[in-house]
């Protein structure tokens, strides 16, 4: 992202009201959590067997979900809406 997207993206976050910064806060927060999930997955491909990776990623599932009460979401759709351009169309 070069300084002119970066400095864009920060006015659009200034203008946010609180709820939809929060919102926003979350759809960036899960993409960070989606990137962690991918990292442990190749990492647990190179060391661990396939049954064992498959336990591994029940618990944390299990972790996240009961325990923390953070539940799965999707976050293009949002992500498209908040982030267009003049013209309409997502950056």
């Amino acid at each position: 992202m070069n300084r002119d997207q970066k400095r864009r993206y920060f006015q659009k976050f200034k203008s946010l009201s609180a709820d939809e910064f929060w919102r926003q806060m979350n759809v960036l927060h899960t993409r960070a959590y989606a990137a962690a999930q991918r990292h442990y997955g190749e990492a647990m491909d190179i060391v661990l067997q396939p049954k064992q990776k498959a336990a591994v990623i029940a618990k944390a599932n299990e972790i996240r979900e009961l325990w923390d009460g953070m539940r799965a979401i999707t976050t293009d759709e949002t992500e498209r809406e908040f982030f267009k351009d003049e013209e309409g169309e997502g950056q």
